[in-house]
C-alpha cells in the first residue's frame, strides 16, 4: 500500500454507518495535478471511515482539506472481453483548510488605549547615595584639583 497526500475539494458527501456504528463518508472530490496542458482538475470518488469521516461531514460540501490515504484500484469484469479499473481514494486522515459553513465575527477595536499606571512609591536602593545613583554606580573619592593637566 502506497500512502498519498492530496489537497481536495469535496463535491458530494454521503453518510452511513457500519454494523458497529462507525461513521462512513463517501462521495466525489476534486483535486488538481499538472499535465502537459498545465494544471488540470480531476474528479475521483473517495471513502472514509471513523474520525476522517466525521471531519469530512463536519466540514461540509465544497470544503477544502488535506487528506492522507491511499488509492484503491478495483478491477471489474464487464463481460465484454475487457476489464475496467475503478480508482477510489481511501482517506485515513482529513485536515480541513477551509469550510463553507464559516461565519464571520466582527470584533470591536477600542479607539482609546489605556494609559500606563504611574508607580506610587519609587524607593532608592539601600546604602546607595545620590552621588552613586547619578554617577552610574561609581563614587569618585579623589581630589581632582591637583591634577596638572
Amino acid at each position: 500500500m502506497i500512502n498519498a497526500t492530496f489537497t481536495i475539494k469535496t463535491q458530494s458527501i454521503n453518510e452511513t454507518h457500519d454494523g458497529q456504528g462507525v461513521k462512513i463518508a463517501y462521495g466525489e472530490c476534486k483535486f488538481s495535478h499538472y499535465s502537459k496542458d498545465g494544471v488540470v482538475e480531476d474528479i475521483i470518488s473517495y471513502r472514509a471511515k471513523g474520525s476522517a469521516a466525521v471531519s469530512i461531514a463536519e466540514a461540509g460540501v465544497n470544503s477544502c482539506g488535506v487528506v492522507i490515504g491511499y488509492l484503491d484500484l478495483e478491477v471489474k469484469d464487464t463481460g465484454k472481453g475487457y476489464k475496467s479499473k475503478l480508482c477510489t481514494l481511501v482517506i485515513r486522515n482529513f485536515i480541513p483548510t477551509t469550510t463553507v459553513n464559516t461565519t464571520l465575527a466582527t470584533t470591536a477595536i477600542p479607539t482609546t488605549f489605556p494609559m500606563p499606571l504611574e508607580p506610587q512609591n519609587i524607593q532608592q536602593p539601600v546604602g546607595a547615595g545620590a552621588d552613586v545613583v547619578h554617577s552610574n554606580g561609581y563614587l569618585n573619592t579623589t581630589d581632582s584639583s591637583n591634577i596638572p593637566f
